[in-house]
This record gives C-alpha cells, structure tokens and sequence, in this order.
C-alpha cells in the first residue's frame, strides 16, 4: 500500500529534514500518490506537508493530520520523524492521509499494507466506545492498539509493517506481519535509530554508507541465501523478521524485539476428508473476498498453473458480473510456456487478458533497474518476468493485484515436498508412492535417493575454484537437509522461501505503485488450517496439492484441475546468458575482486548448462554492487 520511514535522533548530530525528505523520496515509487511527514518533540507534534502532499490535505479541517506547516519551514527543535509515502487503496479522500493520529494526538502511525478484517474490527471498536473519523484501515490499528496494545497483532489478518509512536507510554511500537509480505528495516547507531520499507532509503538519504557485509554476500552466491539472519546484506541495516515486533524506550534509547506468533504445530485435526476439503473451500473464498476488499479496480497475476487460476476463478464466482484484468508473461516456443493454459482459465472465467514477453535483450537492458527496485541481487531471471508482468499491469492502470504465492508452501506443491512424505512414510508402501508420483516428479527414485545419500553423507557443492585463494573457505555450499516430515518441511518453507518469494514480490509490485494480495500466504485462518491437518493428506496417490484441487475444482477448468505438471515462473536462462558471455564475464571481473576470472571464464558454458543460477547470482550481484556503488 505505501512505503514508510521515520528516525529517532539520540544526540541530534542528524538533520532530521533533509534525511527524512531523502528517504522518503527514495522510496517515492512505493506511494506515488502522496508524501507526508510529522515531527516530535516530548512537547510538540508537528505534521508536516511538501510540494508532494496533494493541496486538499493543506490545512484541512475535515482531517486529523491537518498539516499546517510546509516541510521547508518546520523548525529544527524535534527529535524524532515520520514519513509516508500513500499509495491510495482503501479511502481515497484526504482523511487516508499518513502519518495520522488520533483524536487526542496522543498516538501517531506511520503505516504500510492492509488489515483485511478492518470493518469487522472497527464495528467490535465501535462497540467497545471507539470512535471513528475516516474508514480507513489505518486508524483501526491505530484504535486496537488503544485497546489491546501489543495484543492487538494477533487480531489483524493481512499484511503489514508499521511505527506507532506511543506518546502517552513514551515509547515507539513497531511490527510487522506474520510471513513478513511487508518489509520493515532498521538501523541502531551512536547517532540514530531509523526505520524503512527499504534499504535504498538509508543509503540514498546518507543515514548509513554503503558497505556490503561479507558473510552474506557469499551465503548469497553459494548458497542462494537472503536475509536468513537479522543482518542483511548492508552492514549496519538488520531486518525486523516476520511475526515480530520491536518496543523503542524513548527514555532509556534501547530496544526490545518479541515474537508474537508460531505456526500451530501437532494440532490433530479430527475431521473426514470431505469435511476438510469443505472447510478449505469455505476459509479459502472468504480469503480472496476479504482481499477484493478496494476502493480502486483489483486485478490478477495469471500463470496459468493452478493457484493463480484459482484465484481468478474464485473471484469470478464472487464477482460474477465484472470483468477482471488477468496478466501473464509469455514465452513462445519454449518447453515451459504456459500462453494456452493462461488463456483458458482466461477464456473461463471471461477475463481481460494481457500478456508481455520478456526478452533477453530487454532483460540486459533492465537488469540495472531490476537490481535497483528489488534492493538486492536477484537470484533467478524470474524475477524479471514477474517485474514485466507487474509493468504491464501498472500500463492497464492497476493499482492492486491478487497473486497465488504461499499455495505450495501450504498445500504441498514442490517436489521435495513429496520426498520429505516419502521419508516421512519410510517403509514397505513408499516405492508405490514414488511410483503413483512419475508423472508429477520423473525419476523419483533416482531423486530421492541422491537426497537420502546427500542428507546421510552430508554432501554439498564446492564452488571454490571459482573463488581467489584468500576467499576459497567461503565456496562451499551448507547442506540444508530435508525434514523428516511433510508439515515439519512446510513450515520451515513457510517462513524459508516464501518470504524470498515474497520480498520479489513486494519490490516487483511496489516498483510501479502496484499493492500485490497474496491470499494463501497471509490469510490467518487459512494458514492456522492447513497446518493443523496431517501431511499425508496434503499429498495423495501421487497428487500435489490434494486438498486445495479438491477445494477448488469447480471454480477451475478441468484440464488445470488435472494438471500434474509443475513448471514455476520461469524463463530461459541459458539462451539468455549464452550470448552475453562477454559482458556477463566484464562486469563480473569489474565488480568482484573476490573471484577467479580465468577458471570462471574457462568453466563459463559448463556453468551455464549444470549450475546456471551460480553464473546468474554473480553476475546479478556485481550489477546490484555497481548500482548501490554509485547511489
């Protein structure tokens, strides 16, 4: 929905108004529709407007923010800032306005997302004597914390990151939500404590100098790793993790990170299977209709595999009379296009179809861009397809998108899924699992035994010869062992490689003004759900994602519905690397001092057919290191 900032100076060694201005025009495109800001003293709380604050908001007296004062006159007397960038989803009129507080100016938000269940919420606020000025979602939180404090994370369903300065308790209040679809940032220094949507936002604004921190960088190229840790790739920039929440002591300046929420573990759930699948059907439809929930047009991604089609089909069902806006990359001629099942989910749901397709050219023309909006190297060329597909969606004029990531972390979607049930259900019946899954997974046996000798031997990849000798005890790889169960698997890839996926998925949207909805991955009663139900349910006679087709069946056409193929958002890296070989090579030796040129060039196409991510993760890594470079 929008992109956030704000600082804490300790000793006021730091401009607050000209930092905060450059962060906030850092992340200018994840809120292009507004820019607000409000300053603090322990006496004073001044809002504060620019040239970017639409006029309506100047001194309106319908408004609570009511910003009198124009950024270029505020006095430098104040020890603490908020910025906002909006991005206008849920009441467009001046009231939606941030940083916003409440009636008594005693509670201040800087806010980013949506709280989906914010009606129901503010009618059991209303009840309680709470209130209510505009008919946003984010003077619900700001009212629930009033009520519930820090207990009121665990009555939000959606996704969010936010600061809210507690005036009356002298402290700030900031969190994010469970999965972590929405970025929240930090930095801790003698001078400042700062917060921000993004990391561009420190290093444009000067707050922290560009420095890369070693140990990530090359958990990163060997091991495909982001912010897996609180550290980040920036030194001095941590990350507040999903389902956590930090307390800043304005009296003491220190602060306190909690966690407020776990995925349910070893909740039996006693219901049939029919019952199940009738319950899933029901939790997953109230989830897509909570996130149709807009004041502006709400479009979709399309892929043409299965959980995209759902959601299309679902909001067809919900929204028979109107026409959706379905998007989707294409890539002709290639083995893993997915245009004709695009189209006939397109075709059966009467949708407004667009698609682009990315090229290798465009690819090389765009990858500074790419690197720049993502904040971090990127590890698949995928990403760029999913960055088309968020342009061309932002060309269609829309501003919110529903996407299907989070379905295989919940369901069982991936192929390592099955295998973590096979070791699961080791034993006489696992051969006949394996073979009831050839067509979803060829060569099950031989696949899963190279995991079970990898896992028992403790095998790994060694790219040190790639690396110069004072760097070679960074080349090898970790083993990641599979779990020993399907639920245990998924949870680890719940909070694992979805919230990789996620972070692509914000920074790819929010790069043209584009809020992204993500049903399956952040509907807390869908998620509590599925966790409580038994894994070998999840996967069944060799089916992927068993109880979600069976949930979802008659809102899809029957050729997805019986689709046993998994193709992912792909794109065709080797015939798009090949010919760069040259310029892949120089900017890599131009950028990375750490690796061994001669033996990469050397090994260039044997890479690129066995280990092409590895050539892609260092080439996308020297781009993002020239691009923060010069920032």
């Amino acid at each position: 929905m929008c992109g956030i900032a704000g600082i804490i100076s300790k000793n006021n060694s730091v401009s607050l108004k000209e930092t905060i201005f450059a962060m906030s025009q850092a992340i200018k495109h994840r809120g292009p529709d507004g820019e607000g800001f409000a300053f603090f003293s322990q006496t004073n709380s001044t809002p504060v407007y620019s040239n970017e604050t639409p006029q309506i908001n100047r001194g309106s007296k319908t408004f609570l923010f009511n910003p009198k004062t124009s950024l270029q006159n505020v006095e430098l007397n104040y020890d603490v800032v908020f910025a906002h960038r909006r991005l206008s989803i849920i009441d467009l009129s001046e009231s939606g306005h941030q940083p916003m507080c409440d009636t008594q100016s005693d509670y201040w938000i800087t806010f980013n997302g949506e709280v989906y269940n914010y009606i129901e919420l503010r009618e059991e606020l209303k009840n309680k004597g709470h209130v209510f000025v505009t008919q946003t979602d984010t003077e619900v939180v700001l009212e629930a914390y009033k009520e519930w404090g820090f207990e009121c994370l665990q009555k939000f369903n959606g996704m969010f990151a936010f600061a809210l300065l507690d005036k009356k308790n002298n402290q700030l209040f900031c969190a994010r939500d469970r999965v972590g679809v929405k970025p929240f940032y930090y930095s801790n220094t003698n001078s400042a404590f700062a917060f921000a949507s993004e990391y561009k936002a420190f290093i444009k604004s000067k707050l922290i100098s560009f420095e890369i921190n070693e140990s990530q960088q090359f958990d990163f190229i060997v091991n495909g790793n982001l912010e897996n840790t609180e550290q980040s790739l920036f030194k001095g920039i941590n990350e507040l993790k999903p389902s956590h929440y930090l307390v800043y002591n304005f009296s003491t300046h220190t602060f306190k990170i909690s966690k407020y929420y776990n995925l349910p573990e070893k909740i039996p759930n006693t219901k049939n299977e029919s019952e199940i699948i009738q319950s899933i059907e029901e939790k997953l439809v109230n989830a897509i209709n909570l996130r149709l929930r807009s004041d502006v047009e709400v479009g979709s991604c399309l892929s043409g595999g299965l959980d995209s089609s759902i959601i299309a089909g679902v909001v067809k069902h919900l929204q028979p009379n109107k026409q959706m806006k379905l998007f989707t990359a294409v890539f002709p001629n290639e083995s893993f296009d997915e245009t004709n099942y695009a189209k006939q989910v397109s075709d059966f749901v009467g949708g407004n179809w667009k698609t682009v397709s990315p090229t290798a050219d465009e690819f090389f023309r765009d990858i500074e861009e790419l690197n720049y909006y993502q904040d971090l190297p990127v590890w698949s060329t995928s990403t760029y397809s999913q960055h088309r597909v968020m342009k061309l969606a932002s060309e269609n004029n829309i501003k919110v998108v529903l996407d299907g990531q989070g379905a295989d972390e919940l369901f069982g979607g991936y192929a390592h899924h099955f295998m973590a049930l096979w070791k699961e259900n080791l034993g006489f019946g696992t051969l006949k699992q394996m073979n009831d899954a050839k067509q979803t997974i060829p060569k099950a046996y031989k696949l899963f035994g190279k995991v079970l000798l990898k896992d028992a031997l403790g095998l790994s990849v060694n790219y040190s010869e790639y690396f110069n000798s004072d760097k070679k005890q960074y080349g090898k790889s970790k083993n990641e062992k599979l779990a020993n169960s399907l639920n245990q698997q998924l949870q680890n890839d719940y909070h694992g490689r979805l919230k990789s996926y996620l972070k692509c998925e914000d920074r790819c949207s929010m790069a043209f003004g584009i809020e992204s909805r993500v049903p399956f991955a952040d509907d807390i009663e869908l998620v509590d759900y599925l966790f409580s139900i038994q894994g070998n349910k999840k996967i069944k006679q060799g089916v992927s994602k068993y109880l979600l087709r069976e949930a979802s069946k008659k809102y899809i056409p029957n050729q997805i519905y019986a689709r046993r193929d998994k193709i992912g958002f792909d794109t065709p890296v080797l015939k798009w690397l090949l010919p760069h070989k040259n310029h892949v090579i120089n900017c890599i030796q131009s950028e990375l001092d750490f690796v061994n040129i001669n033996v990469l060039n050397t090994d260039f196409e044997h890479l690129l057919k066995t280990k092409p991510n590895f050539i892609l993760k260092l080439y996308s890594f020297s781009v993002w290191k020239k691009v923060f470079s010069d920032t």
